[in-house]
Formats: C-alpha cells, structure tokens, sequence
C-alpha cells in the first residue's frame, strides 16, 4: 500500500502547498491524484523504511517519463536516471499522461522499439536533463467530436446514432 511506502505529510496545508505548486506546473490530474492518495493523510499503518535503490549495476535501462504528468512527477523521472548511472531518459515534453507507448507517438514508440529490438540507449548527457527527448502529441480537442457529431446532423443524408451514454454539453 503506497500510504505505508513513506511518511506522508501531516498537515491538510502541507497537502494543499505542494498540490497547488504541482499544479502550476501540471495541473491535468493534480487534484484528481491528491484526492486518491488523501488517506494517507490519516492512514494507521506502520510507515516502512524506503528502499535504497542503487542501480549502478544495471547495465542498461531506458526510462521513460513525461514533463507534465502530475501523479508522476517529472522529478521523478530525473532521480531514477540519477540512481542508474548506466541507463538513459526519454522524456515526452508536454504530455499530461504516464510515460507509455503504443499511442501513437512515433517518436516515443520507436525509440522503446529500438531499445528492445538492440539494446541501444540514447546517448548519455552530462547534467540532471534527459538524454532524448519527443515531443508529445497534441491534446486531444474535446469540442472536434461535437462539432463533427452536429455537422453529420446537418447532413440529412448520413444517419448519426447517439452514442450508448449521454454526452453532456
């Protein structure tokens, strides 16, 4: 249980600071996250002692993370590299979502592909930065599927079933 992984904050303010600094910077899914992860803030299980992780045994790893991700903070992303000395980061700039792949980005894909298929990892930067990056593809426009729907509507000769749930506007 994540609530038992580390100490969680204590106060409701400390909460409310660090998810409204989030959200400047990520705010798809910030308070989403802070409201799955609240009971933590009053959870009685015994907090365990972290983890050390030292990955530099590890030959060869990529890791992929997202800049704008707020459930899983792009900080995140740089420590794991920091704490595997041997692997590289692949950073999706802009995307909103966790780092994962058959989505339709090429650039994403392709390089997951290509690590699998040869082992070959981008090349390691100097610094606390990615060492590849993809830009993420455009959001999605949620007014696009409307405007289509009303647009076949107008058309009396193509016939537009409602969808099975109703879609509020």
């Amino acid at each position: 249980m994540q609530c038992t992984d580390t100490q969680w904050p204590q106060s409701w303010s400390t909460w409310e600071r660090d998810n409204w600094r989030t959200f400047l910077k990520a705010p798809f899914m910030t308070w989403d996250n802070a409201w799955y992860n609240a009971p933590c803030l009053f959870w009685p299980g015994k907090v365990s002692k972290p983890v050390k992780v030292d990955g530099s045994k590890v030959q060869s790893v990529l890791f992929v993370g997202t800049t704008l991700d707020a459930a899983t903070p792009f900080e995140g992303s740089l420590e794991a590299r920091r704490r595997f000395p041997h692997g590289a980061l692949l950073a999706e700039v802009g995307q909103t979502t966790h780092a994962n792949s058959l989505n339709g980005n090429e650039c994403v894909d392709n390089a997951i592909a290509d690590y699998l298929a040869t082992g070959k990892l981008p090349k390691r930067k100097a610094g606390d930065k990615p060492d590849a990056t993809c830009d993420a593809l455009p959001q999605p426009d949620p007014t696009a599927a409307s405007l289509q729907a009303k647009s076949l509507r107008a058309d009396s000769s193509v016939t537009v079933r409602e969808p099975l749930y109703p879609v509020h506007h």
